[in-house]
């Protein structure tokens, strides 16, 4: 494989990627509300209809007469509750906005609530609907908020929040009842708010539901829900979680695991991932206790990770399971030269200039190799128009001619072949991590794509280093007409792939081009120079 048939392959390959996540068939939107009705249907697979309380004239409905709002607040967040189902009516979060800079961001959707309850029954009854309830409520320094329904002496049932340092909200649950409870469900149905504009195929792409159980890890994008609901038993839960692109709300259960189904749909109005989960069991008891940890914050894997034994650091999009060693280390790189440079674009071309220097050696191989190889195409044609009839002695002669040369068809595939990995791993760095949000170099969002500039500057260079690396005339005159029509297709490849590449780079974030750009620019550079060092050491 020669060096223009990798960079073909290269470009499938990146071309491939961008057509299926931003140019691929749209799923039809009917199937939301299939999925949405599939919820409702079956109350073995997914949550039973609601209910109102009207329907369930019980003591345990009995709550508070009037409305209010709560507050909980730490450094980095505001969240609001409402005595009405006990529930999250806002989480606003101090340290974020949307790009005008002005407005907070909140990832309750707007007049939604998010972890209210239900009773579960019998698989034959619908559930204790407690997310239209008002219930009591009482506020301390100490407590955080409590919400009871009952006696506040010896409630029936109990929710407690508050909050730890970072971004968590701590959920308690008890239920004391004097019927039989075959398990809780907790309505996330509401789903994650948005947090900035973003185009469906993107919101396709980047948002979804995450679960983590039995150890393993478990991603759903918005098309798979749309298609079809997943099997939603588990056993072993750790955590589920909304996400979107920059932002998540993850369900951790800190106590007993009891959460035994996880139900993902799509919120109908805002088109964002939705999750209900409920601890059903096939044998009834009337006390029940459950503790989670809900997670609302930034999808920043260091800080997710800050919480230890918890594997809350899958949930930031870093690509592929085998590349996120090398996602993380780029991301840690990039963070670590911004601490000295405060600008993101000078770090991305910083960062170019490093890897160039790590990848010089082999740099410098690839192309002393592609070089040599054109100069001993006279040669090559020889042993091929010599040995035309004997192909195995061709074989052993064009071996021994590459060995003399000191050269071999591969060797300038390899500088190629490491940028792959590195440049999937940039990709997911530069589009997901926190710190690229709303960063702006040269009047560019480097999070988002650049539709002219950059990548028309990237196709000039391409089209630049390809010219650099065509044979002379003389190598040309040379050749037979099946070299010479090979050459044809080389030089048509000149301008077809910058052309290529430019239509696909349009789509990608202009962080990851601006990478590209810089490194296309210093291979320029460098080809440049290994011709004039070789020419130069030809002539001596």
């Amino acid at each position: 494989m020669d060096k223009r048939t990798f960079i073909a392959l290269f470009v499938v390959v990146i071309l491939f990627f961008v057509w299926s996540t931003y140019f691929g068939p749209k799923p039809q939107p009917a199937s939301t509300a299939q999925t949405a009705d599939s919820l409702a249907a079956d109350t073995t697979k997914t949550p039973a209809a609601i209910q109102t309380p009207a329907a369930l004239p019980d003591s345990l409905l009995m709550g508070a007469d009037s409305l209010k709002t709560l507050t909980l607040a730490n450094a980095n967040f505001t969240v609001r509750f409402s005595n009405r189902g006990a529930s999250i009516t806002s989480i606003e979060l101090k340290k974020f906005s949307w790009s005008d800079k002005t407005t907070p961001v909140d990832l309750v959707p707007e007049d939604k609530d998010l972890a209210g309850i239900a009773l579960l029954q019998h698989k034959a009854a619908a559930p204790r609907d407690l997310k239209t309830v008002t219930w009591h409520s009482a506020q301390s320094d100490t407590a955080g908020i409590v919400f009871w329904l009952g006696e506040e002496s010896s409630p029936l049932v109990r929710k407690s929040y508050r909050l730890d340092d970072k971004y968590g909200i701590l959920l308690d649950v008890t239920v004391n009842s004097p019927d039989p409870v075959y398990g809780i469900e907790y309505d996330f149905s509401a789903g994650i708010a948005d947090s900035e504009v973003i185009k469906p195929r993107a919101k396709d792409q980047d948002y979804k539901v995450l679960l983590f159980a039995d150890n393993v890890p478990v991603k759903l994008t918005l098309p798979k829900i749309r298609k079809e609901a997943p099997p939603s038993a588990v056993s072993s839960f750790k955590w589920a979680a909304l996400r979107s692109k920059y932002f998540s709300i993850a369900i951790l259960e800190t106590g007993n695991p009891l959460t035994s189904n996880y139900h993902p749909g799509i919120s109908k109005e805002t088109g964002n991932p939705s999750l209900i989960l409920d601890s059903r069991d096939a044998t009834p008891s009337q006390n029940w206790a459950q503790s989670f940890l809900i997670y609302a914050g930034p999808a920043d894997h260091d800080l997710m990770k800050s919480y230890p034994e918890t594997k809350l650091e899958l949930i930031p999009d870093r690509g592929p399971g085998w590349l996120r060693w090398l996602a993380n280390a780029i991301a840690w790189l990039l963070k670590f030269l911004h601490s000295f440079i405060p600008n993101y674009g000078i770090v991305i071309i910083i960062f170019s200039f490093i890897l160039k220097l790590v990848l010089h050696p082999l740099t410098k191989k690839s192309m002393d190799a592609n070089l040599k190889m054109q100069r001993i195409q006279p040669q090559m044609q020889e042993i091929q128009t010599k040995y035309k009839s004997d192909p195995q002695k061709m074989q052993q002669e064009v071996a021994k001619l590459y060995k003399e040369a000191g050269t071999n068809p591969m060797s300038g595939c390899l500088p190629l072949l490491l940028q792959m990995p590195i440049f999937i791993a940039l990709y997911n760095v530069l589009r997901y991590a926190m710190e690229m949000r709303n960063v702006s170099f040269l009047g560019l969002n480097l999070s988002e794509p650049d539709p002219w500039i950059l990548p028309a500057i990237m196709a000039v260079f391409m089209v630049l280093q390809s010219l650099m690396t065509r044979p002379s005339k003389e190598s040309l005159a040379k050749m037979d007409e099946k070299q010479q029509a090979m050459q044809q297709s080389t030089r048509m490849m000149t301008w077809i792939m910058p052309v290529m590449l430019f239509f696909i780079f349009r789509g990608l974030p202009s962080g990851l081009v601006l990478y590209y750009t810089v490194f296309n620019i210093l291979s320029v550079a460098h080809q440049y120079y290994t011709q004039k060092r070789l020419k130069l050491k030809e002539t001596t």
